[in-house]
C-alpha cells in the first residue's frame, strides 16, 4: 500500500515557518467558501427588497347586490427588479393592538369578503421605482347581510423561475392594502368600555398612565373619537387627552394609553372619559379617580412645622416663668448698755 506524503514547502524569506498542504484541506476550504457565498447572495436579495401599498387602507360602502371597481397600486422602491404575486384573502383581528391576520374563509364567516373579490394582474413583474395598478372587482350578492366585510390584498416578492413555474413565493413578509366594505343595512353597532384604569391609584410623583379598553360588540367596525377630562380636587382642569383614531373590528377590542404629564401635583384627581363611536354615535363613558400625595415631602414638612412648634412651647414657657420674690431683709439692732454713772 502507498502512503500520501503531505506537501511541505519552506518559506525562504522565513527560516524555520513550514506550511502544510493536504488534499483535504483544499476541499474543506473550498466548500466553506461556496457555502459562504451562498448564503451570502440570497441575505443581501432580501434586504433590499422595499415595496410600497397604494393606499395602506381602503374604505367602500355599497348596498347588497351592487358591483364595485376599484384601482390600488404597487411601487417598486428597490433597486433592482422584482417580481410580485397578488393574493386575496380575509382577515380579523384578535388582539388589542388591532394587527390583522390572515384567515380562510371558514375562519373568518360572518365578515368574509375575499371570496367576493377579484384582483387582477395575479403577477407583476416590476423594475425599480416603478409603480404598477392592480384593478379589484367586488361583487355582492343581493342577500348580501349588512355589515361589515374585511379583506387584504398582499404582494409577495418572488425569484424569476418562481415567476414563470408559478410555485409562490421564497419571502414570506407580506405587504398589501386592507380592505374595509360597510354593506348598508340595519346593523348592530354596540361598544362597551372593558377596562378604564390608572396604572397606580395613590402615586407619590407624576406623570400619571392612564388605560382604556374598547371592545366593539357590534356588527361593523367603529372608529371611536372622543377624549380624556383630568381635573383636580378644585375641579379645574389640567389635562385634556384626546382618543387615537382607531379601528375596532367587530368582537375585537382597542386599548388606548395615555399620559398626565406634570411631577408635582397634590391631591384628589378625577379622569373622566367620553367618547362616541359609529354615525349612531354609540356613547363610551368612564369614570376614575386617583390620588398624588408626594408623603416624603409632606413628612419633611410635618417635622418641621412640629420642631418648630416645639421649640416654641419651650420659649414662651421659659418667658412666662415666675421670678422668685425677694427675700425680706430684718436688720438687727444692737443691744444697746445704758451708760453707767
Amino acid at each position: 500500500m502507498k502512503k500520501f506524503l503531505p506537501i511541505t514547502k519552506t518559506f525562504q524569506n522565513t527560516p524555520g515557518v513550514k506550511e502544510v498542504h493536504t488534499p483535504g484541506v483544499k476541499f474543506l476550504l473550498l466548500f466553506l467558501a461556496i457555502f459562504s457565498l451562498s448564503l451570502a447572495a440570497p441575505v443581501r436579495a432580501q434586504e433590499s427588497i422595499s415595496i410600497t401599498a397604494i393606499p395602506p387602507r381602503l374604505e367602500l360602502t355599497a348596498l347588497p347586490g351592487a358591483t364595485l371597481q376599484e384601482t390600488i397600486k404597487i411601487k417598486n422602491n428597490s433597486d433592482t427588479e422584482l417580481a410580485f404575486t397578488v393574493q386575496s384573502s380575509d382577515f380579523i383581528v384578535n388582539d388589542d393592538q388591532g394587527t390583522p391576520i390572515a384567515v380562510s374563509e371558514i375562519v373568518s364567516g360572518r365578515w368574509s369578503l375575499s371570496s367576493w373579490l377579484t384582483a387582477s394582474p395575479k403577477k407583476i413583474l416590476l423594475a425599480p421605482n416603478q409603480t404598477q395598478s392592480i384593478d379589484l372587482i367586488i361583487t355582492m350578492p343581493d342577500d348580501a347581510l349588512a355589515g361589515g366585510r374585511y379583506a387584504m390584498i398582499t404582494y409577495q416578492p418572488i425569484t424569476e423561475g418562481q415567476m414563470q413555474a408559478g410555485t409562490g413565493s421564497a419571502i414570506q413578509q407580506k405587504v398589501g392594502t386592507l380592505i374595509y366594505l360597510n354593506i348598508i343595512g340595519d346593523v348592530t353597532k354596540a361598544a362597551y368600555l372593558k377596562e378604564f384604569k390608572v396604572d397606580k391609584p395613590f402615586k407619590q410623583y407624576g406623570p400619571i398612565n392612564l388605560f382604556a379598553q374598547i371592545e366593539n360588540l357590534g356588527d361593523i367596525h367603529l372608529r371611536p373619537t372622543g377624549s380624556i377630562i383630568i381635573t383636580n380636587l378644585f375641579n379645574k382642569t389640567v389635562a385634556d387627552l384626546k382618543l387615537d383614531e382607531k379601528n375596532i373590528f367587530p368582537f375585537a377590542s382597542r386599548t388606548y394609553e395615555f399620559e398626565v404629564p406634570g411631577k408635582w401635583r397634590f391631591g384628589k384627581y378625577q379622569a373622566e372619559l367620553t367618547a362616541l363611536a359609529g354615525d349612531s354615535e354609540v356613547s363610551i363613558n368612564g369614570l376614575i379617580y386617583f390620588w398624588i400625595l408626594p408623603y416624603k415631602e409632606l413628612s419633611a414638612i410635618a417635622l418641621a412645622i412640629l420642631v418648630v412648634i416645639i421649640l416654641i412651647i419651650i420659649l414662651k414657657k421659659k418667658k412666662s416663668k415666675p421670678t422668685p420674690p425677694p427675700q425680706n431683709i430684718i436688720a438687727e439692732t444692737p443691744e444697746t448698755t445704758p451708760p453707767t454713772t
